[in-house]
């Protein structure tokens, strides 16, 4: 079969872009830096792995053969260019097809480089390749990219890392081995933060079973629960049982080697797909900096709450006496799972002799037991966690004390239909991918096969069932309620939600079920950070469950309200991302200002102002 190549302006037009390229071979490792735009190619293969050294080795999807993935590095106001090929050599079909999300960029002016198949794009099939371009528009900071087909993102995840300026690039620094006992010429630089070095931490999971076979239980009929990962991953490697390695060569845990007396900025990136985790250095307090890619006022704790979707990057003081430190985490908000995982890695003091002129070399030592410096962990399954301590670095955002154009609530209920298959209902509809469709929404809307939302058709909801999206004005600010329900004798679930296209604000939460007339005017997170995942918390009303008549009935138990403002015309997705919940049907479709998507359907960046 010939190899087809979709192009990012839905089979139309190619941009004309005239800058210098900067290509990144992630084979070599190298970047060569002559310009505005960052080049890469993503190869998708099936190989063979076993990153948690136990009797159980798998053939999984991968982007150039690692997990996680290379890392895409800009500049703020670059365009990136992802050129990704479908290279799985197994059989067809749907399990085969391929997409990628670059999750929190906003897409401003980029509505086809979103990666979210049969609404922004068609899966990329066997053979195929697909090039996403755009440009990075007002936004810095930890973000990452993932697979977005079944749960192809148990393994296809990578690193998206945006520095604001030069001076925040660690390339520009004096290379880390290269460093004598002088120390580096200068610091980098983040806003107001200043640092020596950095560091990526990326955390997911490692089931013992093939994707295939989880997708098939969870969307058939037997499906009664959701498989714990038998491995939390930390940067791609965990030890599964340090007392019976099944591999020859196991390369043990990973690695964090530092210097002492330095300051390190580590982006911790949440890539899980199911649990949400807390995240702890031993001996170590952790100065939040940035959530989602925006900066924050400095709060110091001893442990993250990372949900699925969730990026922090945190400030850490190596001050500690030259020793091995374990890098923790643990289950949370888990019910009735233990919250032990076998998620470890380790920061290593790097030491010489004070009069040594030898250069500072990051010696990876194999290490195959866990440090004696282990983390404490204190704040298991905290409600609302430290949300409404945090404020953002610039000030609040005017859009947050504006009155909201309007509101939608969004209630979550899962439900077994009559042929025995398991769903979560949004407002009474389980979102489903169109595999049958020809065309994506996008193109539909672009090509004018797709009727512009009419107001009077739309349901009190603000669902338009003709359409199966929820339509929003241009510029309008819109609250979202994301309810969340559980049935009496059921453990009541926590949902980290993400909102494509958009960074939103948590101006409220509450227990039970939300009520516009008793909660609409709740305000208690005082200072509104922006980001793209809020966790649901579970927040269970005991006056509403004694009140429970019906256990059939789903009954409210806990609620977080989010707002946006509507100033990027596209078709966005906004779901749970526990994928296993979003696979479930727990995902709405926003149709923003459409008019304008039409009328400029093609992006100019010659012409696009930043």
């Amino acid at each position: 079969m010939a190899r087809k190549l979709i192009v990012v302006q839905l089979l139309f037009f190619l941009l004309n872009v005239t800058q210098a390229v900067v290509k990144v071979y992630v084979d070599e490792e190298y970047i060569l830096d002559q310009g505005v735009v960052r080049y890469y190619e993503f190869n998708i293969t099936e190989e063979h792995i076993n990153p948690d050294c136990s009797d159980s080795s798998l053939n999984v999807l991968l982007i150039n053969g690692q997990m996680p993935g290379p890392a895409i590095i800009a500049d703020q106001g670059d365009i990136v260019r992802v050129l990704i090929r479908n290279q799985i050599k197994t059989k067809k079909g749907k399990s085969q097809a391929f997409a990628v999300h670059f999750h929190g960029i906003r897409q401003y002016g980029s509505n086809h480089a979103d990666g979210v198949p049969f609404i922004t794009q068609l899966p990329i099939h066997p053979g195929e390749e697909y090039v996403h371009e755009f440009r990075v528009v007002n936004q810095a900071g930890t973000y990452f990219y993932h697979a977005h087909i079944g749960l192809q993102e148990e393994t296809i995840f990578g690193p998206f890392i945006i520095y604001e300026s030069k001076d925040a690039r660690p390339e520009n620094l004096t290379p880390e081995e290269e460093v004598t006992m002088e120390g580096p010429p200068r610091k980098l630089i983040a806003g107001p933060f200043q640092y020596d070095y950095e560091r990526t931490i990326v955390l997911s999971e490692w089931w013992h079973e093939t994707r295939l076979g989880m997708e098939n239980w969870i969307m058939g009929p037997n499906f009664t629960s959701i498989p714990e990962a038998e491995s939390i991953l930390i940067n791609g490697r965990t030890l599964f049982n340090p007392k019976e390695i099944s591999v020859p060569q196991c390369e043990g845990y990973e690695i964090l080697s530092v210097q002492p007396n330095k300051v390190y900025r580590l982006r911790v990136i949440g890539a899980t797909a199911f649990r949400t985790l807390l995240f702890g250095i031993a001996n170590h307090r952790m100065i939040i900096i940035e959530v989602d890619g925006e900066l924050v006022k400095p709060y110091t704790v001893s442990e993250l709450e990372v949900t699925p979707g969730q990026r922090f990057s945190v400030l850490i003081y190596t001050e500690e006496d030259p020793d091995n430190y374990a890098i923790e985490v643990v289950r949370n908000w888990s019910e009735d799972v233990p919250n032990k995982t076998n998620g470890l890695a380790v920061l290593h003091y790097h030491t010489r002799s004070p009069d040594s002129d030898e250069p500072f070399f990051l010696r990876k030592p194999v290490i195959l037991e866990s440090p004696s410096q282990r983390v404490r962990f204190k704040g298991i399954n905290k409600p609302n966690w430290i949300w409404s301590n945090l404020e953002p670095y610039y000030g609040v955002d005017p859009v947050v004390n504006r009155p909201a154009s309007r509101t939608i609530k969004l209630r979550t209920v899962e439900a077994r239909r009559e042929n025995g298959l398991s769903r979560f209902y949004v407002n009474g509809v389980a979102f489903m991918e169109q595999s049958n469709n020809q065309t994506p929404i996008l193109y539909d809307l672009l090509s004018k096969r797709r009727r512009l939302p009419n107001v009077f058709s739309r349901y009190p909801t603000g669902f338009d069932p003709h359409l199966g999206t929820y339509p929003l004005a241009h510029y309008e600010i819109i609250d979202i309620i994301i309810q969340s329900t559980y049935y009496p004798g059921q453990p009541c679930r926590s949902h980290p939600w993400h909102t494509h296209g958009h960074s939103h604000w948590e101006i409220a939460n509450g227990i039970g079920e939300y009520d516009e007339k008793r909660d609409g005017d709740i305000r208690n997170i005082p200072n509104p950070i922006q980001k793209d995942v809020t966790l649901v918390y579970p927040g269970i009303d005991k006056m509403l469950y004694f009140k429970q008549t019906d256990d059939n009935e789903a009954v409210g138990c806990g609620w977080s309200k989010i707002r946006i403002i509507a100033d990027n015309p596209g078709i966005w997705a906004v779901h749970c991302h526990n994928t296993f919940h979003m696979l479930l049907g727990m995902m709405v479709v926003l149709e923003e200002a459409p008019e304008l998507i039409t009328n400029n359907s093609f992006i100019d960046f010659q012409n696009y102002q930043f």
